[in-house]
C-alpha cells in the first residue's frame, strides 16, 4: 500500500494502516475470528466519517473495494450493514456492495441513501429478481424506478412491490401488478389491502381469485352483480367438466384471463415463456390458444407431439423465434413425456421442422386452420 503521498498527520494514514493489518490479520486465519470482523467493520466506518480530501476519498475507496473482492461473504456481509446507513460512502463502493451476491447485496439496496435512481436502474437491468425485489423494498422509490420494477413481470418483485406500504403506487404499477394477480393470489392478496386500487380493480380481480379473497373483495369493495354470476358460471362449468377434461386442460376462469391479457396487449411471448417456468402449462394452454387462435384442445395435441411439428407452424406463423420455440418445447416436455426426460432426438427433429418450415407457408397453414380443423399431425415439411 503506497501511503507516501499522505501527510504525516493525516488521520488517514493510521486507520489505512490499521485496515491493512487487520485484513491481513482476518485473510490469514483459519477460523472466522468476530474479533477479527468487528476490528474490521470498525475501522471501515472510521474511514468513512473522516473528513477527508477527495484525493484520500478516492484512497479510502480503492483499499475497501479491494478489501471487499478478497473477504469472505459474513465480512462483506458485516460491512454491507454497516455502509447501508452511512450517507458518505463512495459510489464506486456502494455499486461494488450492491452488484454482489444478494446475501451482501440486500443491505445496501434496501437501505442506502447514495444509489440515486439511474444506480438503481442499472442494478434491475443487470441484476437478478431477487435485487429487484430489494429494491422493490425501499422506503423511498421514485415514480421511474416503481414501473421499471413492475415491469419485469416477477411475481416475488411484485408481491414485494404490493406490500411495500411506504411508498404509493403510480398509476402504471398498479395496472401491471393487477395483470399479475389475475395470476398469482400472492400478489393479489396485498394488492387488494392498498388505497390505490379502485372498484374496478377489484372487480376484475374478483373472477381470478379464491373463495378467502373473494369475501375480501365483497366487505370491501362495490362489486358489479354481473361479475358475480360469471363467477358462479365459471365454477359451475369446471365443476361439470371436471371427468371430461385432460390435466392440461385450461378452465374457463384462465380462458377469460388469456382473453383479458390479449385486449390489453399484454399476451405475448415473454409473459407466456414465465407462465411455463412457473410450471403452469394449463395458463399457457389457455394464453397460447388465444395467442394462436386456435382451440385449446388443439394445442393439446400440438404440445403433444414428439416432433413438435404443429408447434413448429403455430411459432414459425406468429415470428416466434428459434430460442423461445425451443424454450417453449423444452418446457412442456411433461405434456409429451409424461414425466421422462427429454429425447434430444425428438427435439433436433423439432428444430429441423422450425428451420425448414417457411413464415409465410406456416401463415398459410394456420389461416387454413379457422375454416376447418387444424391437424397438427398432418402438418409435412419437405
Amino acid at each position: 500500500m503506497d501511503l507516501g503521498f499522505l501527510d504525516k498527520s493525516s488521520d488517514v494514514t493510521p486507520l489505512l494502516v490499521r485496515l491493512y493489518d487487520s485484513s491481513k490479520i482476518y485473510g490469514l486465519a483459519k477460523d472466522k475470528k468476530p474479533l477479527a470482523r468487528a476490528e474490521l467493520t470498525s475501522a471501515v466506518s472510521e474511514l468513512l466519517e473522516l473528513d477527508v480530501s477527495p484525493r484520500e476519498s478516492e484512497l479510502i475507496a480503492d483499499v475497501l473495494i479491494e478489501l471487499m473482492r478478497q473477504a469472505e461473504t459474513d465480512l462483506r456481509q458485516a460491512v454491507s450493514e454497516r455502509l447501508s446507513v452511512m450517507d458518505n460512502v463512495p459510489l464506486r463502493l456502494a455499486l461494488q456492495v450492491a452488484n454482489d451476491d444478494i446475501e451482501v447485496a440486500t443491505p445496501v439496496l434496501k437501505h442506502s441513501k447514495v444509489l440515486k435512481d439511474l444506480d438503481l436502474i442499472y442494478i434491475i437491468k443487470s441484476q437478478s429478481p431477487a435485487h429487484w425485489q430489494a429494491i422493490a423494498s425501499r422506503k423511498i422509490l421514485s415514480d421511474q424506478v416503481m414501473n421499471i420494477l413492475a415491469d419485469t413481470g416477477d411475481f416475488g418483485t411484485a408481491t414485494t412491490l404490493a406490500e411495500n406500504m411506504d411508498i404509493k403506487l403510480t398509476e402504471h404499477t398498479v395496472t401491471a401488478l393487477s395483470c399479475l394477480a389475475q395470476q398469482s393470489e400472492q400478489v393479489a392478496r396485498p394488492l387488494l389491502r392498498r388505497e390505490e386500487i379502485s372498484s374496478d380493480i377489484a372487480t376484475k380481480l374478483y373472477q381470478f381469485v379464491g373463495q378467502e379473497l373473494k369475501q375480501y373483495i365483497l366487505k370491501n369493495y362495490k362489486v358489479e352483480s354481473g361479475v358475480l354470476i360469471d363467477a358462479i358460471d365459471d365454477v359451475v362449468l369446471e365443476f361439470s367438466d371436471a371427468d371430461s377434461i385432460s390435466e392440461f386442460a385450461p378452465t374457463q376462469i384462465m380462458l377469460n384471463a388469456a382473453d383479458r391479457f390479449k385486449e390489453k396487449g399484454l399476451l405475448t411471448i415473454k409473459l407466456m415463456l414465465g407462465t411455463l417456468r412457473r410450471g403452469q402449462i394449463q395458463s399457457f394452454v389457455a394464453q397460447f390458444s388465444r395467442f394462436a387462435d386456435l382451440d385449446p384442445q388443439t394445442v393439446e395435441e400440438i404440445l403433444v407431439q414428439p416432433n413438435g411439428q404443429g408447434l413448429a407452424v403455430a411459432c414459425r406463423a406468429f415470428d416466434i423465434m428459434k430460442a423461445d420455440f425451443v424454450s417453449i418445447y423444452l418446457l412442456t416436455n411433461r405434456v409429451r413425456a409424461q414425466g421422462k426426460m427429454v429425447d434430444l432426438k425428438d427435439m433436433t427433429k423439432a428444430v429441423n421442422y422450425f428451420n425448414r418450415i417457411k413464415p409465410d407457408v406456416a401463415r398459410n397453414i394456420m389461416q387454413g386452420s379457422i375454416t376447418k380443423e387444424f391437424n397438427p399431425s398432418q402438418v409435412e415439411i419437405d
